[in-house]
């Protein structure tokens, strides 16, 4: 007894300590798993050459089983995803519910048991709808070994739950043996049988001992030898429950020398063999070998812990070197394209450049015709517009002289004052017409200037030369639209101011003001005579044709107007200009 607990503990502070030296295991592969990998890589580098995406989902899941295999979970994830996203685009298929059967069998090893069973109702609703009753008899198999492994693994403590476990496992393993007598599959049959023995050892039936030699058998028959070890080992587990040690030896010394020849390697059986060899030592109370045999399935243990990073690195390490030979037969592949290209885009470059130099000799021909006739006609415009400037002013030089005319007809003096009110108006015009015509910028006027102009020829024709003058007019560019307005409006103010402000005025002064303010112009008029309220003529200005003049034109520019006549009169007007330079 006191040996036994040594025995324990030193088992226990050798799995601790055994930790420190995990992180510089690599995984081993087999000499099989290797081909495999090989021919996986060669699968991959053809299908990716002919862009087949079955080839190269098929390439993933072939990498993938040999990861799995190996125990190298996170590296074969990594593989059956990729694969995985390439089958779901062709719909339902046998690939795709054999993949979903493989991604149980990773869940399943890592304790997943709920994951496992999502990917098996998966796949069993792919084979039910492909009518694939080899599919369906794969995934029958495979739940009932996800319930067996849950049960005889004790997952549940509770014994309903176990039960149901065990029965559950039963009842699809049934399924899937009717279906492989149906299908006449011997070994799909004799792995049931493994599932059906391991059930029944659970369940201390000795029947179970029967059910591996028959799959002994089979798998011997067809030499399949992996799946022989795996009789073989559950063959002297069963040996073991059921008190038959004596036959153990035999079997483990047959399997370990057929591991030996075969140069076999698989995580799993391993795994087992050494189970195998250590619970039969401990039953013999050989505790040396027991010991020694635990020590060697410690090992596999903490390979198994971190199996996805050792596995991985291994894997990168494949797969970077089937990456570079990918890259370099890319690489010459895209060459030979693109010398294949440069060819054809030389021809093509050599009749372009043909048919672009007779096109560009046909261009250029054409735009030299284009060219002297646009200057004929630019020189024909420039006369025309010539020509209709000096019939504009001859028109209002015609119209002046006939009003004037006119004027010196009149007997009375409202008649000669009501023509040369309209003479000052066409003589704003005609200013409004030099500013506009007479200068490079065509139909653009320099506020500024215009109203200067304006205010002298109205000073000038009442004789008002000698009035003080004080201009603030920020600089303003107007189109002709609103210029025309704003100078008939100065015209009729100004001509007010010399009618009714400036007379009997010993210091007569004008101020024209012309502001800023956000987007509007603010324009001001103001003279310093006796204002409008003081005016015994302001009734009858107010009603006049002058009057009526400046608000239709301030209703033409849409703004504002008010006078005030607390010091002079003042005329204030905001509108909005049509451009603001």
């Amino acid at each position: 007894m006191f040996f036994c607990k040594v025995f324990y503990w030193v088992i226990v502070l050798s799995l601790f300590s055994g930790y420190q030296a995990v992180m510089a295991q690599k995984t081993t592969y087999s000499t099989e798993d290797i081909e495999k990998i090989a021919y996986a890589d060669s699968i991959l580098k053809v299908a990716t050459l002919k862009k087949d995406s079955h080839q190269i989902a098929e390439a993933y899941y072939l990498l993938g089983k040999v990861e799995l295999s190996a125990g190298n979970y996170l590296t074969s994830h990594v593989w059956f995803m990729k694969s995985l996203r390439i089958q779901e685009k062709f719909g339902d298929s046998y690939e795709l519910g054999r993949l979903y059967i493989r991604l149980r069998e990773k869940e399943q090893r890592q304790g997943h048991y709920d994951e496992a069973l999502k990917h098996l109702k998966t796949a069993e609703g792919i084979f039910r709808r492909i009518k694939s009753n080899i599919g369906l008899m794969r995934v029958y198999t495979s739940i009932g070994e996800l319930y067996a492994d849950e049960a005889l693994q004790e997952k549940s403590n509770q014994e309903e739950i176990l039960r149901f476990s065990v029965d559950s496992a039963f009842f699809y393993h049934k399924k899937a043996e009717k279906l492989s007598v149906v299908l006449k599959d011997s070994i799909a049959l004799a792995n049931i049988r493994i599932s059906l023995g391991k059930l029944l050892q659970f369940k201390k039936d000795p029947k179970a001992i029967a059910y591996f030699q028959q799959s002994l058998a089979e798998f011997t028959r067809f030499k399949k030898d992996n799946e022989k070890i795996s009789a073989m080992l559950f063959l002297a587990s069963a040996y073991l429950a059921f008190n038959q040690k004596e036959k153990v030896p035999r079997i483990l010394a047959e399997a370990q020398k057929f591991y030996e020849e075969k140069h076999l390697h698989n995580y799993a059986w391993i795994r087992n063999l050494e189970t195998v060899y250590m619970n039969y030592y401990k039953a013999t109370k050989q505790w040396e070998k027991a010991f020694k045999h635990l020590e060697n399935l410690k090992d596999l243990e903490r390979k198994e812990l971190l199996a996805d990073q050792a596995g991985a690195i291994t894997r990168l390490e494949i797969e970077y070197e089937t990456q570079k030979k990918e890259a370099l037969l890319k690489k010459k592949n895209e060459e030979l394209g693109l010398t294949t290209a440069v060819m054809q885009t030389q021809k093509l470059f050599l009749f372009t450049l043909v048919a672009l130099l007779v096109l560009t000799v046909g261009l250029g021909f054409f735009y030299f015709r284009l060219s002297r006739k646009n200057q004929q006609i630019s020189r024909r415009n420039a006369v025309l517009i010539r020509e209709q400037n000096h019939r504009v002013k001859n028109n209002l030089q015609s119209v002046s002289s006939l009003l004037s005319l006119q004027a010196n007809q009149f007997s009375d003096e409202a008649s000669k004052q009501a023509t040369k009110n309209n003479l000052l108006r066409i003589e704003s015009m005609a200013i409004l017409h030099r500013e506009l015509y007479d200068k490079e910028d065509l139909a653009i006027i320099n506020l500024g200037d215009f109203i200067k102009e304006i205010v002298e020829v109205v000073l000038q024709t009442f004789a008002y030369e000698h009035v003080e003058l004080a201009y603030k007019v920020t600089p303003v560019k107007l189109n002709a639209d609103q210029a025309l307005p704003i100078g008939l409006i100065i015209t009729e103010l100004v001509t007010n101011a010399c009618k009714y402000a400036f007379p009997d005025n010993p210091e007569p002064r004008l101020t024209i003001t012309c502001s800023k303010e956000k987007e509007e112009l603010l324009l001001t008029i103001a003279d310093n005579g006796s204002g409008l309220k003081n005016n015994l003529s302001a009734g009858a200005a107010k009603t006049s044709f002058g009057m009526k003049l400046i608000q239709m034109q301030v209703a033409q520019l849409r703004s504002s107007y008010n006078f005030n006549s607390s010091a002079g009169t003042t005329f204030t007007m905001k509108f909005k200009p049509d451009f603001l330079l």
